[in-house]
């Protein structure tokens, strides 16, 4: 059968990459917004994308439902039963009907476990009849990789996920140089001189026809150097912005904060709902969430107060449930066998968490 993380440990999520955004909220008429109040940090893009996870997924699904009718011919001509198989193969069928009505991570998750199951069990089943009848696996190789390559549902399938992918990758990437365009407009219509973050700007858009040539060739290498590539970019051009706010009131540094906060919590609740669905986490990731979401909420019930010092305090309690969680991750990378994706992710969600601590004891 299929190399045993094939379907089992899937998990969409390409690398990182980090941007500077506007506000969903913000007015379209930039020149009328104040730049002390456009929320700056880093966030991912090409992560999770449900309808290219959902695409991949579905393609994962043909090429392992292909495999398990080779194996029952295959075992079939070997006069080995295939009853039981059979049964499971429809079982699968059933679990692969599932994708395409899936409209959430969540019900991917679902669906996920089901093929994990089903997977497993089909193995055994096989590995018990080869062992009765005396099958050689080479033939069954064999016989499964001939399903594959004149699969017509298989490649229409591999097709429709890279072109979701494409669509995807491309959009996010548009919007990421869209907002960014806007915010730096913002800074200019209020006299602030943008010519650096503008040269990083410029050298991210610059960056779209590598990405593109990668996708169009499906090299999965190349979109991720040129996924490394926007990362390092986004950083530089993070950079930049701050250093046009210099200005920035005191209450406003706060709230940024918050914001920064309560953007790194949405993160590590994803992560968490991941871990927790391959039964990695013990729940104390979960309850330092929810903590950091309630230090936060109540710091900004201070700022609204007019209690700027009780909403520093708060932060600070915030900042040491930021570095617990960030250990806790830690440990997790360093105990758990993870997936590569899945290890990116959290390591990433660590390494975000470890700056949200410091830009809290700057305060």
């Amino acid at each position: 059968m299929f190399p045993k993380k094939t379907v089992i440990l899937f998990a969409a999520g390409w690398m990182l990459l980090a941007l500077v955004a506007l506000p969903s909220h913000a007015s379209a008429t930039v020149s009328q917004q104040d730049p002390a109040t456009i929320s700056i940090d880093t966030f991912s893009i090409f992560e999770n994308q449900l309808s290219a996870r959902q695409a991949h997924v579905a393609w994962l699904a043909a090429k392992e439902e292909a495999g398990m009718q080779a194996t029952i011919a295959y075992i079939a001509s070997v006069n080995g039963s295939t009853t039981k198989l059979s049964m499971i193969h429809e079982n699968f069928r059933r679990a692969q009907s599932n994708v395409g009505q899936a409209d959430s991570h969540e019900s991917l998750d679902a669906i996920l476990q089901d093929f994990r199951g089903i997977t497993l069990a089909f193995r055994e089943e096989t590995s018990v009849q080869m062992k009765v009848s005396n099958g050689i696996y080479g033939d069954l190789r064999q016989s499964m990789q001939t399903a594959l390559a004149t699969s017509t549902s298989v490649r229409s399938l591999d097709d429709q996920y890279w072109d979701t992918r494409m669509k995807t990758d491309f959009a996010d990437f548009d919007l990421l140089v869209e907002r960014a365009h806007e915010m730096l407009t913002a800074f200019r219509s209020n006299g602030y001189e943008t010519t650096p973050a503008q040269e990083k700007l410029t050298e991210i858009t610059t960056m779209r026809n590598e990405l593109a040539t990668a996708l169009r060739t499906r090299d999965n290498p190349g979109i991720e150097q040129a996924h490394k590539k926007i990362h390092a970019a986004t950083i530089g051009f993070a950079q930049s912005v701050r250093e046009l706010r210099m200005n920035v009131s005191h209450d406003t540094s706060i709230r940024q904060k918050i914001e920064q906060g309560r953007a790194i919590m949405t993160r590590a609740g994803m992560v968490n709902a991941d871990l927790h669905a391959r039964g990695l986490i013990n729940g104390a990731e979960g309850t330092y969430v929810v903590a950091g979401t309630t230090q936060l909420a109540a710091a900004t019930t201070q700022l609204d107060n007019g209690n700027p010092d009780g909403a520093k305090a708060m932060l600070q309690q915030f900042r040491s449930t930021v570095q617990s969680l960030r250990d806790s991750y830690r440990t997790v990378l360093v105990k758990e066998d993870l997936p590569q994706t899945t290890a990116q992710g959290v390591l990433s969600v660590a390494q975000s968490l470890d700056l949200t601590a410091a830009r809290m004891l700057a305060l």
